[in-house]
């Protein structure tokens, strides 16, 4: 009987440490856009089209509770130094940085309607664990930030683009560390392709997995897709998986080279020819992500639920521009 209960502890255990997360990094910081943002064409003035990739009602009412639970006290900000901010002491600011911008000062009307309508960008920080069996990756959100972003109308080459023009991040919160109680729901499925690889040492976090975590990860990405242990699709929203082939056929890519032969000292040779190359786990520097946000009106979190993933290439054209971004094969919830 002691021997078959020892059997059973161990194969529970053996189960529950394969099934437990791993991680993939401590902590990652990235810039999330709540709205796509295009330009309109008039006769008179070019104006600029925000359209919002998640519920904007219930994104106002997030920001609202938000800045409400700021402005008497009882939520702190932080600055980039740690150092715990005042709402009157951040909308002062905000003021001085638009006076610098637009050369006149904005009255608390004016300031309070940029608070209530521009905050169209968030900056999460992020620790990140991923589940063996399914590889689907886990956020748990440590702070966040919401930004103000202000746009303006610029030529690039011979297309009319939106740019940036100002942006002003109101100051990092750190969420309450308590059981969700009332949520609303953000978005069911925001889309976005963020860069995974940085090379600034001072600041390493800013969209960056580590190395020695995120090869390891995509190794066993690929491997457990070319074996059959998880579906993977072309597309997120196709019903049937990828074949072995298909899946093989995916990571392949063909390149141009000319091969240049010395026959002589003063012949040469050149060759025209096609190479067949791979994509490996050192060549994915974007992930694709579908994200289902709440937030946590209680606690003042995002809690978020991966719907989908893709590991990313660049496509570049052979001047070294870039073309687009492909990504190989998507995993997805059941």
């Amino acid at each position: 009987m002691k021997k078959i209960l020892s059997i059973i502890f161990f194969l529970l255990l053996t189960i529950d440490c394969f099934c437990q997360n791993k991680l993939l990094t401590k902590k990652i910081v990235y810039t999330l856009s709540v709205t796509d943002n295009s330009v309109k064409m008039k006769k008179d003035n070019d104006t600029i089209l925000y359209e919002y990739k998640v519920n904007r009602r219930f994104w106002w009412e997030a920001m609202e509770s938000l800045t409400n639970e700021i402005k008497t006290n009882k939520l702190s900000m932080y600055n980039s130094n740690g150092q715990v901010i005042t709402w009157d002491s951040m909308t002062n600011e905000l003021s001085k940085q638009l006076k610098v911008i637009y050369g006149k000062t904005l009255n608390k009307k004016e300031i309070q309607e940029i608070l209530d309508n521009e905050i169209r960008k968030i900056e999460f920080e992020e620790e990140w664990t991923y589940n063996p069996s399914t590889m689907l990756i886990d956020k748990k959100v440590i702070s966040y930030t919401p930004i103000i972003s202000r746009d303006s109308v610029a030529l690039v080459g011979e297309e009319m683009q939106v740019k940036e023009y100002f942006s002003f991040p109101i100051g990092k919160i750190y969420p309450k560390n308590l059981p969700n109680k009332d949520t609303i729901l953000i978005c069911r499925d925001i889309r976005y392709t963020m860069p995974i690889y940085n090379s600034k040492p001072y600041r390493w976090w800013d969209s960056n997995l580590e190395a020695e975590y995120s090869i390891p990860y995509f190794d066993d990405f690929f491997h457990k897709a070319e074996t059959g242990l998880i579906s993977v699709y072309d597309n997120p929203d196709i019903v049937d998986a990828l074949t072995k082939g298909e899946i093989i056929k995916r990571r392949e890519y063909s390149k141009n080279e000319t091969i240049i032969k010395n026959l002589t000292e003063n012949n040469i040779s050149e060759t025209d020819t096609t190479i067949k190359l791979t994509y490996n786990s050192e060549d994915i520097d974007f992930l694709r992500f579908g994200e289902e946000i709440y937030f946590d009106k209680i606690n003042f979190n995002f809690i978020k639920t991966t719907n989908y993933i893709a590991p990313v290439v660049r496509i570049f054209a052979t001047d070294g521009s870039l073309i687009g971004f492909y990504p190989i094969y998507y995993i997805r919830k059941r």
